[in-house]
């Protein structure tokens, strides 16, 4: 197989798993970044991300091991306003995104530095550069707007209060349901810092919202949080179809592609495995193709589901809570574990089935 030069833009996730990869394979790549350095965007990180995957799976799909910096969540609540439920913890994982050492950009940085792949920070793409682009050139941009305007892909608006801090904790997290957002408040606790979300798709987050997340901190978990951030993201969860590889020659991986779950918005795992389909589709690109069809194979159900089931039930959390205190705790988990096991058969996440890496 003859080397090729690759020009990938964003060194995030899947933009250094696809330049990780070439670089083994002998190709010369160089990864371009709007950045100063790895570590993902400044507006959103250091972050800390729960999400469910199957480490040892993926690791082996992606040829690098991810092990050291996936941290197993100890204990994971859904709280229905404010009751408990607690969730199954199994196959779900810690995962940080900052330059610190412990986080998954610095593993995935220095396995490329350590392959050869070249970087270039504080280079942008700009909309100029776009025409000029040579097949084959692989855009990881991940949240970028401006990339989602150029290539045309379809995107829908997403805002959220964010506040990060230090903490000393036992690695849990929880999950947060209630009617004044469409979709949920998360915190999350590993590797000493924690990472607090409160976002909605396609509608802002009202500061009364936000006001009401804090009154159910303060009285359920005794934690108070002052220190918060309005952040404004797009992400390709616009339509059933939204996930593409490939545009005008152009591959794309990671968010950008549309690898990610359509349902929780779960983003890691597709862009680990897309950032592999993308490192593939440089010089086999019938088998690329295939195996994003593979890895994206349940979205179109996924978003079927959330849009003409869940989102009716989603606004009346009520019923849920009271849905959960009729069955009890007990038969609640158990029919959280049956879900679990039917969704790793038949799931919309990218590297939660192990079934989808082998």
């Amino acid at each position: 197989m003859a080397s090729k030069e690759v020009l990938i833009y964003g060194a995030g996730m899947s933009g250094m798993v696809a330049a990780c990869n070439l670089a083994v394979e002998g190709h010369s790549v160089l990864v371009r970044d709007q950045e100063p350095a790895y570590g993902g965007s400044r507006v959103f990180n250091p972050s800390l991300h729960t999400t469910p995957l199957d480490v040892q799976a993926t690791s082996e799909y992606i040829g690098i091991d991810l092990t050291p910096v996936f941290v197993p969540v100890s204990a994971l609540s859904i709280y229905l306003h404010d009751l408990e439920v607690p969730a199954p913890v199994v196959m779900s994982y810690h995962v940080e995104r900052s330059s610190r050492p412990q986080s998954l950009d610095t593993l995935l940085y220095n396995k490329c530095i350590d392959a050869g792949v070249k970087f270039e920070f504080d280079t942008p793409l700009l909309k100029k550069d776009v025409p000029k682009l040579e097949p084959g050139t692989i855009i990881a941009c991940g949240l970028n707007q401006p990339a989602y305007d150029y290539f045309e892909v379809p995107y829908l608006d997403w805002y959220a209060w964010m506040a990060t801090g230090e903490a000393e904790s036992d690695p849990y997290a929880w999950i947060w349901l209630d009617e004044c957002i469409n979709e949920y408040g998360y915190i999350s606790f590993a590797n000493g810092i924690y990472y607090n979300l409160l976002f909605a798709y396609g509608q802002e987050v009202p500061r009364e919202g936000l006001n009401r997340y804090l009154s159910f901190m303060k009285r359920v978990r005794d934690m108070e949080e002052h220190d918060w951030e309005y952040v404004h993201g797009v992400a390709p969860v616009t339509s059933p179809d939204n996930p593409q590889l490939i545009r005008n020659g152009i591959i794309m991986c990671g968010t950008i592609s549309g690898s990610i779950d359509p349902f929780m918005g779960f983003g890691i795992s597709g862009a680990l495995v897309s950032g592999k389909v993308a490192a593939i589709a440089v010089t086999d690109r019938e088998k690329a193709l295939e195996e994003f069809e593979r890895f994206n194979r349940n979205y179109a159900r996924a978003y079927e589901f959330k849009h003409n089931f869940w989102y009716d039930l989603r606004a009346r959390v009520d019923l849920l809570e009271d849905m959960a205190r009729i069955l009890g705790t007990e038969r609640t988990i158990k029919m959280m574990i049956e879900g679990l096991k039917k969704g790793r058969k038949s799931s919309a996440i990218p590297g939660f089935s192990p079934l989808s890496c082998h």
